[in-house]
């Protein structure tokens, strides 16, 4: 990947929104209608494709959540959305591409903070401003913080977020199986030149994908920056029939970096570590 000094200009350029929904979420259509009217303030062409979840037992009329000007791309719950996204990012007309997911979770507007970044860095990716800290964990980063600059000699980022424990062990093998600094390498909501998924396909189904993308832009050495956002946390979380550990072993084992050149063949296998061009050594978002 090319300097940040020598990336095109692509923060005014037309934008590709994808969005993830799932059947039971009721938040749906509000969600599409906020994304819409946010899309009308940029004065930009735009579009909006939704990755709609279906299931037997439940009945989903298009008219209910699938205005005129947006494109829907469906998929079967059992088999997860990896070939729905997939058809997604390559159908997408615009050189920017913004993914996630189609509720009341992230809001439109944070956007915003990300178009100012993507001129400098081939990904923008969210993380959830959470609450601060309790007493014992800002007292241990104190301690890991002293510990490394003065045995270590090397300075320690300041916490960006604090997600509390929930998800700790997918975050903990996000850093230190599969290299990735984010503070908050589940968030799903991101900004990205549409280009670097040329070899950046996606082998995930579930909720292991942001990761995924995380650690093969490292792999690939993309420059990435992080921007805060708003986060409510969902009513009832959904679930995902394919599992985490299912795609992280896939993807650990056999990552697909897709074809380098005209002669060589998908499924290319190698390390997904790294450390991302351009994130600080963040610690780790517990």
């Amino acid at each position: 990947m090319p300097d940040p000094s020598q990336r095109p200009p692509i923060a005014s350029a037309p934008l590709s929104v994808i969005l993830l929904a799932h059947a039971l979420d009721t938040e749906t259509p509000e969600a599409l209608g906020a994304w819409r009217q946010y899309l009308d303030t940029l004065k930009r062409p735009t579009e909006i494709i939704l990755i709609q979840e279906t299931r037997p037992e439940v009945a989903t009329s298009p008219s209910e959540v699938e205005p005129a000007s947006i494109r829907t791309i469906a998929y079967e719950r059992a088999t997860g959305f990896r070939d729905a996204l997939n058809d997604a990012i390559r159908s997408a007309q615009y050189p920017l591409i913004a993914y996630s997911t189609c509720d009341k979770q992230y809001q439109p507007a944070d956007l915003d903070r990300m178009l100012k970044l993507i001129d400098q860095v081939d990904m923008v990716v969210g993380y959830r401003a959470g609450g601060p800290a309790p007493a014992w964990r800002v007292l241990l980063d104190t301690l890991i913080g002293l510990f490394s600059r003065v045995v270590l000699g090397i300075p320690v980022e300041p916490r960006k977020c604090w997600l509390g424990p929930a998800g700790w062990g997918r975050r903990w093998i996000a850093r230190w199986f599969f290299g990735i600094r984010a503070s908050d390498p589940e968030c799903p909501l991101r900004l990205a030149r549409r280009a670097i998924f040329e070899h950046l396909p996606i082998q995930s189904g579930g909720p292991f994908v942001a990761i995924e993308i995380l650690a093969k832009a490292n792999h690939l050495t993309c420059y990435i920056a992080e921007s805060p956002v708003t986060w409510t946390p969902p009513a009832s979380p959904s679930s995902d029939a394919i599992t985490f550990s299912d795609d992280g072993w896939l993807v650990f084992r056999l990552p697909d970096f897709g074809p380098t050149s005209g002669n060589e063949p998908r499924g290319r296998t190698g390390s997904t570590g790294g450390k991302s061009q351009g994130i600080p050594d963040a610690q780790t978002a517990e």
